[in-house]
């Protein structure tokens, strides 16, 4: 492959769990988004259906597609092999179960071919529980293109609500030698945490262009997670191991610190509430204490924490949220 060819080349990287069901479209609508130099890598990350036998189909027709294993389960583990192996100057990360508008990736693509200070360019998102054919959007397109002033996009991401999908964005390459990548000890919640790393490190633009649908069928993971706790206990796991050591480690601004703490000691308590017996909170406790070292509860916040928590009453965490934690930390933060 000639430099000039691996300078425009996209690199698609596709983790694959039990995906037997979608890859054959996916691999259809990734042709259809008519790029001029691209591969396609799949990473199946161990799964016990026909996945790697339909990839191996779609081999035999098209070298430019490859496959590859990673037995760290986890799509953060999936991401970072796929990077491995990529040889392109641009990067896209894509899911199986998810769908592209027309022209998404070319759209993106001539972003980051015009602008060379952009790291990362993303476009828009829109959530729908059916596929694209049958997803009426009255959504239009202005292609304006939007670059923030650093950090915006880290500390707006930090509310998890405003993230786009991981799909809707493109990267360079170097990308991955600021963030570090996807962190591979978080099984849930991995991409919001490299978005907000990558908001705070890179410099991001928006592209309002319809980009990805994010098709939240009953079997995906969101869609399971959700239904088996709320979304503080999975949210919890990147706060503590990604935002805090990143809050300890780098010079951010007041606003990224404020955004951290109000989930710390917002989150805390309300575990707390939504767990069942005077010993399993007692446990959870401390652990949720070790959790957040080198930090500790502010002395003027743990008598309300521990009432709030022990007291198993919603409406009294919301008058804590509210009403004591918010205006402490908007206090204390100048």
């Amino acid at each position: 492959m000639s430099n000039n060819s691996v300078h425009n080349l996209v690199s698609i990287i596709i983790p694959v769990y039990n995906g037997e069901l979608f890859i054959d479209k996916a691999y259809q609508l990734l042709i259809n988004q008519n790029l001029i130099e691209f591969e396609i890598i799949f990473v199946d990350n161990n799964s016990t259906d026909n996945s790697i036998n339909i990839i191996n189909d779609i081999i035999k027709k098209d070298k430019r597609v490859s496959i590859y294993k990673e037995s760290l389960q986890g799509a953060a583990s999936a991401r970072n092999k796929g990077l491995k192996y990529a040889k392109g100057e641009f990067i896209y990360f894509f899911d199986v179960d998810d769908e592209l508008f027309d022209d998404a990736l070319k759209s993106l693509l001539e972003v980051l071919k015009v602008n060379q200070s952009v790291d990362s360019v993303h476009g828009n998102t829109i959530k729908s529980k059916s596929n694209l054919k049958d997803t009426q959007t009255y959504i239009q397109d202005t292609l304006k293109l939007t670059i923030m002033e650093p950090y915006y996009w880290g500390i707006r991401w930090m509310n998890y609500g405003t993230l786009p999908g991981t799909p809707s964005f493109l990267h360079r390459k170097n990308v991955f030698n600021k963030t570090g990548g996807f962190n591979p000890k978080l099984k849930l919640g991995e991409d919001a945490a490299f978005h907000v790393k990558l908001g705070m490190e890179c410099n991001v633009a928006h592209l309002d262009k319809k980009v990805l649908l994010y098709y939240r069928h009953q079997a995906s993971t969101v869609s399971n997670q959700n239904k088996k706790q709320p979304k503080e206990f999975t949210y919890w796991e990147p706060l503590i191991k990604e935002h805090i050591p990143y809050l300890a480690s780098h010079q951010v601004p007041l606003t990224f610190k404020k955004e951290v703490l109000v989930r710390i000691y917002g989150y805390m308590p309300k575990m707390l509430v939504l767990t069942k017996g005077f010993l399993n909170k007692r446990t959870l406790k401390k652990k949720l204490l070790r959790d957040i070292k080198p930090l500790d509860i502010p002395l003027c916040l743990k008598p309300f924490i521990n009432v709030v928590a022990f007291s198993g009453s919603l409406n009294l965490y919301k008058f804590y949220f509210f009403y004591i934690l918010q205006p402490y930390i908007k206090y204390i933060i100048k």
